[in-house]
């Protein structure tokens, strides 16, 4: 877009067009702007427009305390830049809480047999959208293990040097275990019920890790990846990389007792998931007590009619929801009262 306003209705938008007309443009956008982050991989010059130096975006939200302004702005080259009303914020994480938000794109529904990066990253996400304590974890451990590696790598590395970030690695990471454990621990139930309610079977989610050793608390995580560090020394020198860490785990779901990676059909694997982003929703609205914006991606037409009639139900009369889709015959007409229909041709 060289310049696009949306205004949203309350309640539900449904931007419909072809495919590559730039709907999930809009929808990351909002993303970019609410999160500080867009829900699929991207580098940060992917959100400029090409042949131009810079994106913009700017949001204006309307909450019990008054309108909140957020604005992006994101070059071509160099660090991107959030203020808030005005002010200059030092980091994304800064915008945890502000404008809780949930998405679900087609992505999310390889989710359960995809890779483990694509499970702690959906984690990640939550945590980092309710707690800018949380969003400073994941960037400083992040930061932490791209130095060690850098470290690995370098054939004339200081020991000295490796030991302080060994420490750092140590200290980062028990933060972001014991988080990501906590949250977890509110997801699951969530979760569980909210599969109940659409697929019947018992859904389980756990959290996988080779070096906790079912250690909960920071500083005791963080001894445990004090432990894996000395036992695999030679192991890390010769991979040259970090091999013990919360980058290193994984969640397991499974259905009905069986191990959803191996066992599950598409039909239960969409169902996993399904539950899980409205166990997202239930979270957001304990933790922040408000509903989040919710940004549905082309998401209806891959679901059946049950399944879309779960997803549905999530859009009760408090919830602002901005969906795409390339076919509005995918909602009931209850849905489709009331809502703005916005077309969008292509780019």
């Amino acid at each position: 877009y060289e310049r696009l306003e949306l205004r949203p209705a309350r309640h539900v938008t449904v931007l419909t067009g072809p495919n590559a007309a730039g709907k999930t443009n809009a929808l990351e956008a909002v993303s970019l702007a609410c999160r500080g982050a867009s829900f699929r991989r991207m580098a940060p010059a992917d959100a400029v427009r090409w042949g131009s130096d810079i994106a913009v975006v700017e949001a204006v939200a309307e909450g019990e305390n008054g309108p909140v302004t957020v604005r992006l702005e994101a070059p071509a080259a160099g660090r991107r830049r959030w203020s808030v009303n005005g002010k200059v914020k030092r980091s994304s994480a800064d915008l945890a809480g502000l404008v809780p938000v949930v998405s679900f794109t087609p992505d999310d529904l390889g989710m359960v047999k995809g890779s483990a990066d694509a499970r702690r990253d959906a984690l990640d996400a939550l945590g980092s959208s309710l707690s800018a304590g949380y969003a400073k974890a994941v960037a400083e451990y992040g930061r932490v293990v791209r130095q060690r590696n850098a470290l690995l790598r370098d054939e004339n590395a200081d020991r000295t040097a490796m030991v302080a970030w060994d420490e750092r690695l140590a200290e980062a990471g028990g933060r972001l275990g014991a988080l990501r454990l906590r949250l977890l621990a509110r997801v699951v139930p969530a979760a569980a019920e909210a599969h109940s309610s659409v697929g019947g079977e018992a859904l389980a989610v756990t959290y996988e890790s080779t070096w906790a050793g079912g250690a909960t608390e920071a500083d005791e995580l963080a001894a445990r990846i004090r432990d894996g560090l000395r036992e695999r020394q030679a192991e890390e020198r010769a991979r040259k990389a970090t091999l013990t860490g919360p980058h290193r785990d994984d969640l397991a779901f499974s259905i009905g007792g069986h191990d959803a990676r191996a066992f599950a059909s598409q039909g239960q694997q969409r169902t996993a998931v399904l539950a899980w982003k409205m166990a997202e929703v239930a979270v957001v609205r304990e933790v922040a007590a408000r509903t989040p914006v919710l940004l549905l991606d082309d998401v209806m037409s891959e679901l059946d009619a049950g399944r879309r009639d779960a997803l549905t139900a999530l859009l009760g009369e408090d919830t602002q929801a901005l969906i795409t889709t390339t076919n509005i015959g995918y909602f009931s007409s209850g849905l489709l009262d009331g809502a703005a229909i916005v077309e969008v041709g292509p780019a």
